[in-house]
């Protein structure tokens, strides 16, 4: 009995001895997402667990981390702090080239891995008040997004679709709901309420007394809009998203992306891409409304600015996707 227990003893230290090994060896990657309350958390923990399920036995687990967002998300990548992240490709795009909020800080280390699900481009307005067109906002009240936030969108596509800047209109600074709210209290006369589709608070103006409606983006509208900023592409909100929408709406879009830090090793990205497109793909998509815009065919749609990983661009040349010069990464020129 007592060499029973001896054995025992020697049989549980090897396991811990070797448990606790195995466990140094694991190597851990955080991907930083945004509130809990909007759509990166619960997509980025979807993305995390695909590549659990799927690279149990690479030696790596993934998470997904709650943050502040895309600019947070971006120094978190700056400092080593996460490896991966969840960011819209327009900070991506500045914060690579040092541009815009990140004039003389530029972020090298970052390399896009993916685009996600695209943030439409959302402009409503009040019908019956002379609005029928982007040149018809000259001189009327328009809510351009939260001060120190999106506003910045707004001025690009002002600028772009009908050569107005913020001097030709009466800027509003608001929130989407307080920009909801005004509209319908009829304060101010349109709203850009950019973000996935359906956004909630688009959903509310479109269920409220005063009649609404979108601005579309012409072919030719849509063309200077991506010569001015190229990571904005087309997008189209299908009839019935939102409640009394009788038609297709044809907007712009640009893309959030899945970010990786430069040292993360080109097989662990390449079997992360696997694992999403050729593995878990439709699951994915079954589990929350954003993940249905994945595709292989466009995955690098919409990027600019910041290049691939190595291991993405080996993963889309292998599955054939035609990669422009300018996503190449320097480590592979």
């Amino acid at each position: 009995m007592k060499r029973f227990g001896i054995s025992l003893l020697i049989l549980v230290i090897i396991f811990i001895f070797t448990g606790s090994a195995s466990l140094a060896q694991m190597k851990y990657v955080s991907i930083s997402t945004g509130s809990t309350g909007g759509t990166f958390y619960p997509a980025g923990a979807i993305i995390a667990s695909t590549f659990n399920e799927y690279l149990g036995d690479s030696g790596y687990k993934w998470s997904a981390q709650a943050s502040g967002g895309s600019l947070e998300n971006l120094e978190m990548l700056r400092n080593k702090e996460a490896q991966m992240a969840i960011v819209g490709s327009a900070p991506s795009n500045w914060a690579y080239t040092g541009s815009q909020d990140f004039e003389g800080k530029a972020i090298k280390n970052i390399r896009y891995m993916t685009a996600l699900w695209p943030e439409m481009t959302q402009i409503i307005y009040r019908k019956g008040i002379g609005i029928e067109g982007w040149k018809d906002l000259k001189g009327k009240k328009v809510a351009v997004g939260p001060a120190g936030g999106s506003y910045f969108y707004s001025r690009i596509i002002l600028k772009a679709t009908a050569g107005l800047t913020f001097d030709d209109i009466i800027p509003e600074y608001m929130s989407y709901g307080d920009s909801v709210q005004a509209l319908q209290d009829r304060l101010i006369d349109a709203a850009y309420l950019a973000a996935g589709i359906p956004t909630s608070a688009v959903s509310q103006a479109y269920a409220g007394r005063v009649e609404i409606d979108i601005l579309e983006f012409s072919d030719e509208e849509l063309a200077r809009l991506h010569e001015a900023a190229p990571f904005y592409v087309r997008g189209v909100i299908e009839k019935d998203t939102y409640p009394g929408q009788d038609r297709d709406l044809q907007v712009a879009a640009n893309p959030s992306a899945l970010l990786v830090e430069q040292d993360m090793p080109e097989d662990i990205v390449y079997s992360m891409l696997d694992a999403m497109y050729l593995k878990g793909l439709e699951e994915m998509k079954k589990q929350h409304h954003s993940l249905t815009f994945l595709s292989l065919e466009g995955a690098i749609e919409g990027l600019s600015g910041a290049p691939l990983h190595a291991g993405a661009v080996k993963f889309y040349k292998d599955h054939g996707i035609n990669i422009p010069g300018d996503l190449i990464p320097p480590e592979m020129k």
